[in-house]
């Protein structure tokens, strides 16, 4: 196995789907221990970016940090982008639970190719129509078992959905250029940094809470170190080995680990309408990843 790179590339999206997969799991233990989603998500980053700066000093501190423009652009990224991404999709899990959260979120890829069309002229292959009607069923499946009171919840998925896909789409124009533990670093500082921000507004809609105990605070540092920076690391590595196609074929297990650990772990329900769902969602998914990274091979060629 640690001959074929293949073999290990898969190896190490799978594990990055699973790790992130389990994110959920621990911000609901961090919820009930009193955090909301801001502060959960302000701590996170206060001990994310800190330890992935010290990982990136030890492995690759000899490379160059980006600069200028770059610097400004990737850190925007994070400040905006993966600040209100999270911002958003943590916030959908205070609402709902996290198995239809994973589901409905997962429309991003085929929203992120409809992005990459309209604002980078990458004309998608023919068969985006065929996975966009797959997807808005899929989800439409699954919003289905949702609440009139969990209704918000629906809404604040979907915004992350848009936010990630804005992100993803943006972030493939400079992010290539630098190795990927520097530039998620400078992400990271940048979420931090929007995470500060929106605590320092005086707006009481805004109100930051933390956990109360150290219990809730080792679910914090989980999804820091687990759950943030060692599936990341995981998800650039298999990308440098096996190409982001196949990456992200893998990632797709991410919902399945997410409902799984949902029922098993915070006693949520699985109904035949969310198999369906996911399984519309997550098929839409792949189908439209394959086509997508034979049609860029084909065009290198």
């Amino acid at each position: 196995m640690r001959g074929n790179p293949r073999v290990v590339g898969i190896s190490l999206a799978l594990m990055s789907a699973g790790l992130y997969g389990i994110n959920p799991v621990f911000s609901v233990f961090a919820y009930d221990d009193g955090a909301n989603s801001r502060g959960l998500m302000l701590a996170r980053f206060a001990l994310a970016a800190p330890l992935l700066l010290v990982v990136r000093t030890v492995r690759v501190g000899h490379l160059r940090w980006p600069r200028g423009t770059d610097l400004l652009q990737i850190f925007l990224l994070g400040f905006f982008g993966f600040c209100m991404q999270s911002f958003f999709y943590f916030g959908a899990i205070e609402r709902m639970p996290s198995g239809l959260v994973s589901v409905i979120f997962y429309c991003f890829p085929v929203i992120t190719v409809l992005l990459a069309w309209l604002l980078l002229r990458h004309k998608p292959n023919r068969i985006i129509s065929v996975c966009l009607i797959a997807t808005v069923a899929g989800v439409s499946l699954t919003a289905g078992s949702v609440s009139g009171a969990q209704a918000d919840g629906v809404a604040f998925t979907l915004a992350g959905a848009v936010t990630y896909s804005f992100y993803v789409v943006l972030s493939s124009r400079i992010m290539p250029r630098y190795d990927g533990i520097t530039g998620l670093t400078v992400i990271l500082f940048g979420a931090l940094a929007g995470y500060i921000v929106m605590w320092a507004l005086p707006v009481a809609s805004l109100d930051f809470t933390f956990p109360s105990s150290v219990l809730g605070w080792s679910n914090v540092l989980i999804i820091a170190v687990i759950g943030t920076i060692m599936s990341m690391g995981a998800f650039f590595a298999a990308m440098k080995r096996v190409g982001p196609g196949p990456t992200a074929v893998a990632s797709t297990v991410e919902p399945v680990v997410t409902i799984a650990a949902g029922v098993m772990f915070l006693s949520e329900s699985l109904t035949g309408r969310i198999v369906v769902g996911a399984a519309l969602v997550i098929g839409a998914v792949v189908a439209l990843t394959v086509t997508e990274a034979r049609r860029v091979a084909s065009s290198v060629a």
